[in-house]
């Protein structure tokens, strides 16, 4: 019982909170991993910063341990995103599109 109203109190902040910040994903293509690193970098902090917020707002927001900074998530996905942001995009869209599908059920 507990889950089902931590579920429904989070659908129900989840609009709100979509609402005081919007973010959008980069209108750009990813860069290829063979282009330049700035250009990686460039569009992986607009695309990083866009997935952080976006799952930041559907998880359940549990405290961090705390070994855990407020930025890592962040850190760890501009890593993972500059050594090839079009495969990095394509597999954080597939797994978000999964997400979707199974929270449909």
């Amino acid at each position: 019982m507990r889950t089902l109203i931590i579920a429904a109190i989070s659908l129900a902040c989840a609009p709100v909170a979509w609402a005081q910040e919007v973010v959008a994903p980069p209108e750009t293509p990813a860069p290829t991993a063979a282009a330049p690193i700035d250009q990686r970098a460039a569009w992986c902090d607009d695309y990083a910063t866009w997935l952080v917020a976006m799952t930041t707002v559907a998880q359940d927001q549990r405290a961090a341990p705390d070994d855990v900074r407020e930025s890592q998530h962040l850190e760890v996905e501009l890593n993972s995103c500059k050594i090839d942001p079009q495969q990095y995009e394509r597999e954080t869209r597939a797994e978000a599109h999964r997400a979707v599908e199974v929270a449909q059920g």
